[in-house]
C-alpha cells in the first residue's frame, strides 16, 4: 500500500534529502532518461554503494513512492534496527539470498503485487551485493527470471561516481560527481522464443543485460 500518515511524512522527508543531496553535496547527471517506458518496469544496474538506490530513484524523475527496492533479507530485515528504519525511508521488498524455489516464488509474488498496485517499478541489482572494488560481478539469473514472469521490461543501468562517494565500508558520502546512464529497455518477451525452456531464456537475458550495461560503461569511460 502507499505510504500513510507518520510513514508517509518519513518517505517524503528522505526524497527532498535525496533531491538537496543530489543537487548540491553530489551534483548527478542523467543520461538516457528518453529510454524510460511506462511503468512498471525494473531498474538493473552495477551496484557499489548504498547511495545507488536512491540516485536511480532521482535520476527515474518519479515521486520515490513509486519504486520498489528488493533488498537481502538477512542484511535489511533480520537487524531490527536496520528494518525499522530503513523502511520508514524506502519500499523495500524481501528477497533471501538462498537460491530455493519456494524464496523465488514468494519474491516473486510480492514483486508482481507491487508493481501491480499503481503500475510502481522495481530496483534490483543483478550482482546480488556491493561491489568492493567498484567493478561488476557476474550477474545472477534472478531478475532475468522476474521480470520474464511477470512480463515487464528490464532497464540497464549504469552508475559512476557513488563508490567514490561511498563504498562499501564508508560511514559518509563524500562530495563527488554522479553519472547515471540508462540503457533503451528489454523487452523478455521479444527476446522469448517458442522452442527454448525458461532456463535458457534466462540465461539469455542475463547475458544481454551484462552486454548493455557493459556498453553503458564504455559510453561513460570513452571505449
Amino acid at each position: 500500500e502507499d505510504p500513510r500518515g507518520r510513514l508517509a511524512c518519513w518517505h517524503k522527508a528522505f526524497e527532498l534529502f535525496c533531491r538537496g543531496l543530489f543537487n548540491l553535496y553530489c551534483p548527478l547527471k542523467v543520461i538516457g532518461r528518453e529510454n524510460l517506458p511506462s511503468p512498471p518496469f525494473m531498474f538493473c544496474s552495477n551496484h557499489c554503494s548504498h547511495m545507488d538506490s536512491a540516485a536511480l530513484m532521482y535520476a527515474g524523475g518519479e515521486d520515490f513512492d513509486q519504486y520498489g527496492m528488493v533488498a537481502a533479507k538477512d542484511y535489511f530485515f533480520d537487524n531490527q534496527k536496520r528494518n525499522s528504519f530503513l523502511s520508514k525511508l524506502m519500499n523495500l521488498i524481501p528477497a533471501d539470498r538462498s537460491a530455493r524455489r519456494a524464496t523465488i516464488v514468494k519474491l516473486m509474488i510480492a514483486c508482481r503485487e507491487f508493481t501491480r498496485h499503481g503500475n510502481r517499478s522495481l530496483i534490483i541489482y543483478p550482482e546480488g551485493t556491493r561491489s568492493l572494488n567498484g567493478e561488476m560481478a557476474p550477474l545472477k539469473k534472478g531478475p532475468a527470471m522476474i521480470a520474464s514472469e511477470l512480463n515487464i521490461p528490464i532497464v540497464p543501468a549504469y552508475m559512476h561516481g557513488t563508490f567514490a562517494s561511498l563504498p562499501k565500508f564508508g560511514k559518509f558520502p563524500k562530495p563527488r560527481r554522479i553519472n547515471v546512464y540508462f540503457g533503451e529497455p528489454i523487452h523478455p518477451q521479444r527476446l522469448a522464443k517458442r522452442d527454448e525452456t525458461s532456463r535458457l531464456i534466462y540465461t539469455e537475458l542475463t547475458n544481454e543485460l551484462a552486454k548493455r550495461i557493459r556498453a553503458l560503461y564504455d559510453q561513460h569511460h570513452g571505449r
